[in-house]
């Protein structure tokens, strides 16, 4: 029997499920969670499902005690799914820390597997399991759960593989189980995470289609493929329907219907840099307090992609080399910052606001491409290579297991913990922008429940708010039901937000509901005398519906599977890509399968290497990572230590650029050091500014420093890296950094030493462009290196302002230019004079680019007086240059204008 259940294994897809395992288990904390972004949010919703479940809400959308205790739709409108999960294990006993842990453990197995899976339809076993390996440990997975922290993201990940599976069976052959299988994956993906679904929909829209004409080429039945396809994903959306009804149906309740205001700001600041593309994985510092792991593909993977092109070419397997390369090359492009445009008009793209969600999507393809990377070795050292280029994998990985040393405890956790955690971190409703909230109402309270005790042993039940009805009287008769006794009739507000669904009956009568003006809080006019009131959130019409309609798709989807049809078997060919000598037989790549041995022995390998790295490596050594003196971080490049007030000293600095465009961003790594320990925020403002200090181009305030808003002590440094968004109006000059830092209390700017409230730094970045788009009026060329193609002039108070447009052709070698402005009457007699070296100092000729068009602005003085203005350059020495005017020499190397107001900027 054995024997049987070993053949009909496929050990391979175990051996893949178990390669995350080293990964895996420094993540397993009991009732302690990383502290990440999100982790914190994810745990706490799991335990309000556990909670609602518990009180017979299988399904629930409202959490009653959350935003203060004001209640919000979280479930409505947040992916369900990887939470939904997580109460489940809550009602078998399982704490909602250790849950958190479990599907983030399950999802980085499952998609393993799902990646080996998917590689195996074209490639050998050996190389299938190195394209697992490369999806789990990758940059992004290790981000995601040390960092981010979004179970939901995580869950969605998991299924992604899968799911383009699924659409490559039901278009090979349009089976209705296929189709079954294809809707209940897309179903799931749905109510995973929808930023990971919207990114899917982006490279299955244009593949499905593409490979239901590939496999229609031998018999033409393209219309039945395109059925089973858009079946299963129809049949899958119908099945979500129970979230996706009324989450679309109902979102203009929310504030996220308002749209964000600033979102091409969020996404230019949220891009990486081409160099940032395939970063290695640096050792974390343990001297460190912030320890972020940073967005890249990662440089093995970057590596064993172009090997892997070389590889599928090598083979002639051009049409996966033209798909899986394809698709690389479109995850780039979407991290880069020239793709703003599309992520901005492609509808709900923009409002996913950080590009770095493509990573864990794109680390599928670069996987497959790195598997592939095994085809350049002869068949009979593929098992040998994948072995290597895997173990080389993990090794690589190993300073990204561990870098968070900060793990949150939350044994005893109660619905009370929620709400002061909600007051500490400004977190409100477990939401990073405060998105669900209902729109009702002119402002939004604050305040803590005054009852915030009664929230630890009946986390469920709804307070009244009776600010001046001095004359009522209230007595509790359980969680939503009350006895009111009042003399006169008033309007009852109660300390949930209104939200549709909600319904109230007085004495068993229902009665109207309302948000009150100021608050947007559940209200309804109560008559005077003695009354039972009764409160429940029901539903709306929609919520009631969408359940229906799920389980109608779900009994469809069963039927389909259960009552198999399939009249396509002869005719459609068994592989996207037909069998070809480069590659070898079908029957000579199922060896890892049917290897019990070999895959015993890795196995056992795997797993005895991931418990010495969990119990010896990770508590008891330093291996893979360094320990950095407190005030000199190996990171840090430039040291600068300026003290800022008594708060912090900062110690220098790392600028991984000297040049950015408008519009693109600016990194740099500021190096922080607490001067005493430290229970406030301190919120820094990096800026861009010119050489002057009165303009700046690119701005950002960050909250927090380093990876908590208090209690930093002078036993870490504090790495923090600022993402400057450059303004797209930055004009092409030389600019500095400019380093403030606020109390957060006081918002007064901390000082320095020398009591100024800024510290520039030493570093120099030029902003590139050609600058304003102005057009030719005059035809002045000075030195060979530069045209003069418009001037204007304005006047006020007297002041003759004169803009002179400069166009370069070469940068100008002297160091010691001027331009001169003489302001002169009707005679050409001297007036005044506003002599300024270029662009007033601020950026100089020498450093000038080719083709740049740059405004320069003097002042003339007795602006009545003036009726000509002449323009030229000339070096301290009193040498004037050579300047030519409509291809003559210039009289005096000067240009003579007229005061007149011209347009001179291109529209």
């Amino acid at each position: 029997m054995l024997r049987r259940m070993s053949k009909k294994l496929n050990w391979g897809m175990l051996l893949a499920a178990l390669l995350p395992l080293v990964a895996i288990l420094p993540t397993l904390n009991g009732s302690q969670v990383i502290n990440t972004a999100d982790g914190v949010f994810h745990v706490h919703r799991i335990f309000a499902m556990t909670t609602l479940m518990q009180s017979g809400d299988l399904y629930p959308r409202w959490i009653p005690y959350f935003h203060l205790g004001y209640g919000y739709p979280v479930f409505n409108f947040y992916a369900p799914l990887a939470t939904w999960l997580g109460g489940l294990l809550g009602l078998v006993g399982i704490s909602a820390a250790l849950a958190f842990s479990l599907i983030v453990a399950a999802g980085w197995m499952l998609g393993s597997a799902g990646v080996y899976a998917l590689g195996r339809r074209w490639l050998p076993a050996p190389a299938a399991l190195v394209g697992a390996a490369l999806w789990s440990y990758a940059p992004s997975a290790f981000q995601g759960v040390w960092n981010i922290g979004s179970l939901s993201q995580l869950t969605a990940s998991a299924l992604v593989p899968w799911l383009f599976l699924a659409v490559i069976r039901a278009a090979e052959k349009p089976d209705t189980r296929r189709v079954s299988v294809l809707g209940a994956v897309f179903a799931l993906l749905l109510l995973a995470h929808q930023p990971t679904s919207v990114l899917v929909g982006l490279f299955i829209a244009p593949g499905a289609p593409l490979l239901c004409l590939w496999f229609a080429r031998g018999d033409k039945r393209w219309l039945a493929r395109f059925a089973s396809v858009g079946g299963g994903l129809v049949l899958g959306a119908g099945i979500a329907m129970i979230f996706l009804l009324p989450m679309a149906l109902e979102v203009g309740f929310i504030q996220v219907s308002k749209g964000a205001t600033n979102l091409a700001n969020v996404l230019a600041a949220s891009f990486l840099q081409p160099y940032q593309l395939f970063l290695p994985s640096a050792a974390p510092d343990l001297s460190d307090l912030s320890r972020s792991i940073p967005d890249s593909i990662g440089l093995i993977s970057g590596v064993l992609a172009v090997l892997g092109l070389i590889g599928l070419v090598y083979r002639r397997q051009y049409r996966l080399a033209l798909a899986w390369g394809v698709s690389a090359v479109f995850v780039i492009f979407l991290l880069l910052p020239v793709s703003i445009e599309f992520w901005l008009n492609v509808p709900l793209l923009g409002q996913l606001r950080f590009p770095g969600r493509v990573l864990r999507l794109g680390a599928v393809f670069f996987g497959l491409l790195g598997a592939s990377s095994l085809l350049l070795l002869p068949g009979r050292w593929m098992g040998w290579g994948a072995g290597l280029v895997s173990a080389l994998i993990m090794i690589s990985s190993l300073p990204m297991a561990y870098p968070s040393r900060e793990l949150l405890d939350f044994n005893r956790l109660s619905a009370a913990d929620f709400i002061r955690y909600e007051q500490d971190t400004y977190s409100f409703g477990g939401t990073s922008y405060d998105e669900f909230k209902p729109i009702w109402g002119d402002k939004i309270p604050y305040d803590m429940p005054p009852d915030l005790a009664s929230y630890v042993s009946d986390p469920l039940h709804l307070s009244l708010k009776l600010d001046g009805q001095v004359n009522v009287r209230v007595s509790l008769v359980d969680d939503t039901h009350f006895q009111i006794t009042t003399p006169q009739p008033f309007e009852l507000h109660v300390r949930q937000f209104y939200f549709p669904g909600w319904t109230a009956t007085i004495d068993g009568k229902p009665t109207d509901v309302f948000p009150d003006a100021e608050f947007g809080l559940l209200s309804l006019n109560v008559p005077a005398g003695v009354h039972l009131i009764a409160l429940a959130r029901t539903g709306t019409a929609v919520e009631q519906i969408a359940p229906w309609l799920s389980l109608v798709n779900v009994i469809i989807a069963t039927t389909l599977f259960v009552f198999r049809r399939d009249g396509f078997r002869a005719s459609v060919r068994p592989n996207p890509i037909p069998e070809t000598p480069s590659l070898p037989p079908p029957q000579a790549r199922e060896g890892t399968e049917k290897s019990l041995p070999t895959v015993t022995v890795v196995a056992v390998m795997v797993i005895g290497f991931a418990i010495f790295n969990r119990f010896y490596i990770q508590p008891q050594t330093d291996w893979f990572r360094i320990r950095s003196p407190l005030d000199n971080p190996a990171g840090m490049q430039t040291p600068v230590h300026v003290v800022f007030g008594d708060a912090y000293e900062l110690l220098g600095y790392t600028l991984n650029q000297n040049t950015v465009a408008p519009t693109e961003t600016l990194n740099v790594t500021l190096y922080w050091r607490a001067l005493r320990p430290l229970e406030g925020s301190y919120p820094p403002t990096v800026q861009l500014v010119n050489p002057a200090v009165s303009e700046a181009w690119g701005t950002v305030s960050n909250f927090f420093i380093g990876a908590a808003s208090v209690n930093h002590q002078p036993d870490y440094f504090i790495s923090d890296t600022y993402k400057l968004p450059v303004n797209a109006d930055a004009p092409p000059y030389i600019g500095h950094i400019s380093i403030q830092l606020k109390n957060g209390e006081t918002h007064e700017s901390l000082r320095l030493p020398d009591g100024s409230d800024r510290l520039i730094l030493p570093a120099t970045v030029r902003v590139t462009g050609n600058g304003v788009k102005a057009s030719q009026q005059l035809n002045v060329t000075i030195a060979n290196s530069v045209e003069l193609w418009c001037a204007s002039t304005s006047t006020a108070d007297n002041q003759l302002q004169l803009t002179l447009y400069w166009h370069v052709l070469n940068p100008l070698p002297q160091s010691d230019l001027r331009v001169f402005v003489h302001g002169l009457d009707a005679n050409g007699q001297f007036v005044s004079q506003g002599d300024a070296p270029p662009l007033n100092g601020q950026y100089a000729p020498s450093d000038w680019l080719a083709g740049q068009t740059l405004v320069d602005h003097y002042q003339l003085a007795d602006a009545d007086k003036i009726s000509q203005i002449a323009v030229g350059m000339f070096t301290l020495n009193g040498d004037q240059l050579p300047m030519t005017h409509d291809g003559q020499p210039a009289l005096d190397n000067s240009l003579i204008l007229s005061p007149q107001t011209v347009d001179c900027e291109s529209k």
